[in-house]
C-alpha cells in the first residue's frame, strides 16, 4: 500500500497541479472577448481542422486535401476528431488540451522519476505544471499541446522497452516518435541518431541490437512514409512530410533576416497572401509550374546561396539565433503573448520562465547523466539520458538552422525541467548536509546565469513593442471597437513604430468598416501613404481604388482598380468595382468584360449577380 502511494501520490499530485492551473487559466481567458480570436497559424490550424470534422472545405483552405501537404498534418487532423467528437465547441477542445497537457506533465515526472528518482521526478512535474509558457500553449490551438506530449510519451515507452528488454515496446516507441514526425518534421534529423543508438544502448547480442534498432526505425518511419505516399497519390508529388521546408529555411537564412521574424522578404503578410507570393516569385524565377517540391527546392537553393556567399553574415546571424534559443525572453510568431501576459492573473502569478529553468539546467548538468556502475556495462537509465540530450541538442540545432520562436522551443521545456530538477534537488542536498559552500556555488552560479539569460541583448522587447500593439488593434477591430483601433493603429503610424504593410491596411479597413464622412478621406490618404512606402501591395491597391470611389473620383479609381487587377485578375469582387467604375465612365463594354470574366470565376457569387442589375 505504501508502496503503491508513493508512485500514485506524485502523479495526483502532478495532474491536480497542472490541470488546475490550466483550467482556471481556461476560465479567466473565455471571459475576455478577445481571447476567442485566432489569427495565421492558429486561424489556419482551426480551418483546416473545421473543414475535415465537418467534410466542407471553403476557400481559400479547400486547397488543403488536393495536393501534398504544405505544414505537417497530425495536429489539425488531431484537432479535427475534437470538434467532430464536439460538434465544433471550442471550450471542449481547449479543454482536452487542458487535460493533455496536464498529463504531459505526469509522463514528465514518470520519465524524470525513470531516470533520477523520485524527487527529481516530483520537481520536473512541478516545474512543467507551473510553467506558464506550456499552461498558455496547452489552450492555443497551435502543435506545442500535442509535440510537447509525443515527445515524452515516445521518450517514455523507450524508457520501459530498455528495462524491459521489450522489442514491441521499442516499435511502438520509435512509432509515437514517428507521429511527432508528422507534427513537426524537425525531428526527422535525430532519427539517424536514435537508430544508432537503438544498435549501442541496448544489452545482448548483436542480433538483439540489431532487431531493436530495426523496430525503432520502422516504427519511426512509418508515419512519414504514410505522408510521403499520400502526398504523392494525392498530388502527384513526392514530398516528404510537407512542402514548407524550404520556405522556412529562408526566412532564417537570408540577408534580411533577423532570425526570428516569420516573414519572406517581398511577400504580403498575410496568411494564404505570403504562401501564393512564394510560390509566384519562385514560378517567375523559373518560367514554368512547379510542383510543390521544386516550391521548396527553389527557397532551400536561395538559402543556401545566401549562405557561400555571405559566410559571415550567416554565422553572425547563427549566433544570434542561439543566443535567442536560450535566452529568457519569449520571441512572439503568432501572438505576442509575452508582452500580453500581464492580462491573465493565472499566468502573472507563476514565476517560471525560460531563464530561470535553463540556468538550474546548466548548474545540474554535472549530475545530469547518471554514472556508469561499472566498466562495460550500459545502464539504461543513463543510456536514456544521454539519448535526450542527443535530441536536445539536435532538436535545438534545427530551430536554429532555420528561425526561432518561443513556441518552437516549448518542447524541449520538459526536458530542460529534468535537468533543473536535477540542480535544484542536489541543491537541497548540499544545504541539508551543511554543506555550505557547494551550495553557495551552486546558487551563485545559478543567479548569475539566470542574470545573463534574463538580458534582452537582442532587443526583442523593444523590436516587438509596435507588433503588440497591432495585434491589440487588430484585437479591437474584430470585436466591433472601431474607435480604440484606430486610436491605436494611428499611434503607430504616427510614431512609425512599425513600418509594416499591415498597419495601413488595418487602419484603412477599420476606417472604411467605421463608416463617417471623415473616413471617407482617411481611407484614401492612409492606402496611398501606405503605397509610398510599400509599393504593389494588392491590398492598399485595393483601398486606395475603394478611397477613391467612395469621393466619386472615378478617372483615379480606374487606375488603381486596374493595378489590383493586374495582381489578383480572379478577385471577382474586384471586378465588381471595376464593373462600377467603368458604369460610372460610360465604358458599358469594360464593364460587360469585366462581367463575362466574373460569370466565369464564379457565377454564384451575390457580387455578379449586382453586376447584371448594374448593366440592365
Amino acid at each position: 500500500m505504501a508502496k503503491s502511494y508513493r508512485v500514485w501520490g506524485p502523479i495526483l499530485l502532478v495532474f491536480c497541479v497542472a490541470f488546475a492551473l490550466r483550467i482556471v487559466f481556461l476560465a479567466e481567458a473565455s471571459s475576455k472577448p478577445g481571447f476567442d480570436l485566432v489569427y495565421m497559424d492558429s486561424e489556419y490550424n482551426l480551418e483546416w481542422a473545421r473543414a475535415l470534422a465537418t467534410g466542407i472545405w471553403n476557400p481559400p483552405y479547400d486547397r488543403l486535401h488536393k495536393g501534398p501537404y504544405f505544414r505537417a498534418p497530425l495536429y489539425p487532423m488531431f484537432l479535427g476528431g475534437l470538434l467532430k467528437i464536439s460538434g465544433g465547441n471550442l471550450w471542449f477542445a481547449r479543454s482536452f488540451q487542458a487535460i493533455l497537457g496536464s498529463f504531459s506533465c505526469v509522463l514528465a515526472f514518470l520519465l524524470a522519476r525513470r531516470c533520477h528518482g523520485t524527487r527529481v521526478g516530483l520537481v520536473t512535474g512541478l516545474l512543467c505544471a507551473g510553467y506558464w509558457v506550456l499552461i498558455y500553449f496547452d489552450s492555443q490551438f497551435l502543435l506545442p499541446v500535442l509535440l510537447v506530449f509525443l515527445a515524452l510519451a515516445g521518450f517514455y515507452l523507450l524508457s520501459l522497452s530498455l528495462d524491459r528488454r521489450s522489442l514491441p515496446l521499442a516499435g511502438l516507441s520509435g512509432m509515437i516518435l514517428g507521429l511527432f514526425a508528422i507534427t513537426r518534421p524537425n525531428i526527422l534529423a535525430f532519427f539517424p541518431f536514435l537508430v544508432v543508438w537503438g544498435l549501442w544502448a541496448v544489452p545482448g547480442t548483436w542480433r538483439r541490437r540489431l532487431l531493436f534498432a530495426a523496430l525503432l526505425a520502422a516504427g519511426a518511419g512509418l508515419p512519414p512514409l504514410a505522408a510521403t505516399v499520400r502526398n504523392r497519390v494525392a498530388g502527384g508529388d513526392w514530398v516528404l512530410v510537407a512542402s514548407q521546408g524550404g520556405v522556412n529555411f529562408f526566412i532564417g537564412n537570408n540577408p534580411q533576416s533577423n532570425g526570428m521574424q516569420a516573414v519572406v522578404p517581398g511577400t504580403r503578410a498575410t496568411w494564404w497572401g505570403g504562401y501564393e507570393d512564394t510560390v509566384a516569385i519562385a514560378e517567375q524565377s523559373q518560367g514554368r509550374t512547379l510542383r510543390p517540391s521544386e516550391v521548396s527546392s527553389y527557397w532551400y537553393g536561395r538559402a543556401f546561396k545566401f549562405i557561400r556567399n555571405h559566410p559571415a553574415a550567416w554565422l553572425e546571424l547563427t549566433l544570434r539565433k542561439s543566443v535567442a534559443l536560450i535566452g529568457d525572453v519569449e520571441i512572439p510568431n503568432n501572438a505576442p503573448y509575452q508582452a500580453r501576459r500581464g492580462e491573465y492573473f493565472t499566468l502573472s502569478v507563476v514565476p517560471l520562465g525560460f531563464g530561470f529553468l535553463m540556468a538550474l539546467f546548466a548548474v545540474g548538468l554535472p549530475w545530469l547523466v547518471p554514472r556508469s556502475s561499472g566498466p562495460g556495462d550500459i545502464e539504461p537509465r543513463r543510456a536514456l539520458v544521454v539519448l535526450i540530450l542527443i535530441f536536445m541538442a539536435v532538436y535545438s540545432a534545427t530551430i536554429v538552422a532555420f528561425f526561432v520562436t518561443g513556441r518552437y522551443r516549448v518542447t524541449l521545456v520538459p526536458f530542460v525541467a529534468m535537468g533543473s530538477a536535477v540542480g535544484l534537488v542536489h541543491g537541497f542536498d548540499y544545504l541539508k548536509a551543511r554543506r555550505w559552500r557547494q551550495a553557495g556555488l551552486m546558487g551563485a552560479a545559478a543567479l548569475l546565469l539566470f542574470g545573463l539569460l534574463r538580458m534582452d541583448v537582442l532587443n526583442v522587447k523593444g523590436e516587438t513593442a509596435a507588433f503588440v500593439r497591432l495585434t491589440v488593434a487588430q484585437d479591437h477591430l474584430q470585436l466591433g471597437r472601431l474607435d480604440e483601433a484606430i486610436a491605436e493603429l494611428e499611434q503607430i503610424r504616427r510614431t512609425q513604430m512599425l513600418a509594416a504593410p499591415e498597419v495601413y491596411i488595418t487602419l484603412a479597413r477599420a476606417h472604411l468598416q467605421r463608416g463617417r464622412l471623415s473616413d471617407r478621406a482617411a481611407v484614401l490618404s492612409v492606402a496611398e501613404e501606405g503605397l509610398r512606402h510599400h509599393p504593389a501591395t494588392p491590398e492598399l491597391l485595393w483601398y486606395a481604388a475603394v478611397g477613391q470611389v467612395e469621393q466619386r473620383k472615378w478617372p483615379e479609381a480606374r487606375h488603381w482598380i486596374e493595378q489590383y487587377l493586374k495582381l489578383e485578375p480572379e478577385d471577382v469582387r474586384a471586378l465588381h468595382l471595376a464593373c462600377l467604375v467603368a458604369i460610372n465612365q460610360q465604358r458599358r463594354a469594360e464593364a460587360e468584360a469585366a462581367l463575362r470574366r466574373a460569370e466565369q470565376l464564379d457565377p454564384d457569387h451575390p457580387t455578379v449577380r449586382d453586376m447584371q442589375r448594374m448593366l440592365k
